[in-house]
């Protein structure tokens, strides 16, 4: 490959990692203010959807997103091992990057999941007949 080339790649692989933690974050507040605004008018079995679905999809894109970071970093160590400069940001820095990211999307799902099930348990002690 050419420098070119793994350059063009390489950011491309950015591109993608950029845009999972942006689709993580529209998924995930389209979640909250969902449950939010509609918290009292859902069922029990529609709360088990939505947290099975919101599960899943951060589940598929953290992947995703650790897949991406394997990319980047191979392509990066590919400029390395042909003699190429990689890009000008400290090697620790990417790091603190790509795992402030992944805290990021674990923590905050685990947030949003912990959101649902307490708005579910509101929604239960307003309509007791609820289930």
């Amino acid at each position: 490959m050419s420098q070119d080339l793994i350059y063009q790649t390489l950011y491309s692989v950015l591109a993608v990692a950029d845009s999972i933690l942006q689709i993580w974050l529209t998924v995930t507040f389209a979640v909250l203010v969902a449950v939010y605004i509609a918290g009292d008018r859902i069922s029990h079995y529609l709360y088990l959807l939505v947290t099975f679905l919101y599960g899943l999809a951060t589940l598929v894109l953290s992947i995703r997103f650790v897949s991406a970071g394997f990319q980047i970093y191979y392509y990066r160590d590919l400029l390395v091992t042909k003699g190429y400069e990689p890009w000008p940001v400290p090697r620790i820095l990417s790091f603190l990057i790509g795992g402030g990211t992944l805290i990021l999307l674990v923590v905050g799902s685990i947030g949003t999941l912990w959101f649902i099930n307490i708005v579910r348990r509101q929604s239960k002690r307003n309509k007791p007949d609820q289930d």
